[in-house]
């Protein structure tokens, strides 16, 4: 019976493995293992309350690694987007004080971030910048205009109704979370199977090769940074919501969250080219359990830090190790 019982365990998991990789499969199992950790070291771990309270603290984060994984995966870096959220928070919360209606409000400020983005694609492709010293000047450049535009105070007296955008539930969930999971498995699924976000992958992995094969790289920059500077606008109009109030402090070093969740979950920074949104998805899950961690344990924030850096150099190392090992298995 026993026997019996582990084959059937060893069959799940061969059929895991085959269905999602070997690196979404070691990082469940991590997951799993540090959540029976925590579990043991405080009973109320797993309990619904915790886990939306452990997932809403990540949420910023987690909208804005579902466009840094697009981003990545064609072979690019956005460090812009820890600035393009304080920067949205603060519009979006000038405009609504000024009377201009909430969706009015919101989809100017997402079309400001969209621009953003494009002046980002702008840098890299026309005139050939480094994606990496072109998202850290607009970085700095857009950190800079949202204190000019705030006077570097806090923008706050929101209307009752904006506060649902970002506090409210929708069938039990958080408003927030939903938008994430919605726009995880929409974007998740067309990476997975439409020709166009398919060629995201070419690009990231050879450019060079994607343009001479009739690819427009240039439109899938466009669109990639495009797309993930809207998203941390997004992110900004949620923040503003969510807290009641906008300032130019909110997201510092957000970046790096960002891009050590998205690593973590198996999407190649070295080479790009690689990646998916279940992975993002389960690097985000990972993050929000450590923090979450060292918030229950109390642990001071400098040293969350100084973790969050390891992490995104073990993620590196690890996402290496783990591609040689799954090629050797299908190899093999």
């Amino acid at each position: 019976m026993q026997h019996y019982k582990g084959e059937i365990m060893k069959n799940a998991l061969r059929a895991l493995y085959k269905r999602i990789g070997f690196h979404s499969s070691a990082l469940i199992g991590v997951i799993v293992i540090l959540s029976v950790v925590m579990q043991i070291r405080a009973p109320y771990f797993l309990t619904r309350l915790n886990f939306e309270i452990l997932l809403m603290g990540f949420v910023l984060e987690a909208i804005m690694a579902i466009g840094m994984t697009l981003v990545i995966i064609s072979g690019g870096i956005d460090l812009s987007v820890s600035s393009v959220l304080p920067f949205s928070a603060i519009l979006v919360g000038l405009l609504v004080k000024a009377g201009i209606s909430i969706p009015l409000s919101i989809v100017i400020t997402l079309m400001v971030a969209l621009t953003i983005g494009l002046a980002n694609a702008t840098l890299k492709t026309v005139l050939d910048v480094h994606p990496f010293i072109a998202t850290l000047a607009m970085m700095l450049t857009i950190r800079g205009l949202a204190i000019a535009i705030s006077g570097g105070t806090n923008i706050s007296g929101f209307p009752p109704e904006f506060a649902l955008f970002g506090q409210g539930y929708l069938f039990g969930v958080p408003i927030p979370l939903l938008l994430f999971i919605v726009l995880a498995l929409v974007i998740g699924v067309l990476l997975k199977h439409h020709k166009f976000f398919q060629q995201i992958y070419f690009v990231g992995y050879d450019s060079r090769a994607a343009r001479v094969s009739g690819i427009n790289v240039t439109l899938i920059n466009f669109f990639v940074f495009g797309l993930s500077a809207l998203l941390a606008g997004l992110a900004g109009v949620v923040a503003a919501s969510q807290y009641g109030t906008a300032h130019n402090s909110f997201a510092i070093g957000a970046e790096l969250k960002v891009i050590t969740a998205v690593v973590i979950g198996g999407t190649n920074i070295v080479r790009g080219g690689e990646g998916n949104m279940l992975g993002t998805v389960l690097g985000v899950l990972f993050m929000a359990i450590i923090f979450n961690a060292f918030a229950m344990s109390g642990i001071d924030t400098y040293w969350q830090e100084i973790v969050n850096g390891v992490m995104l150099l073990l993620a590196i190392f690890m996402v290496e190790v783990l591609r040689k090992k799954q090629n050797g298995l299908t190899l093999g």
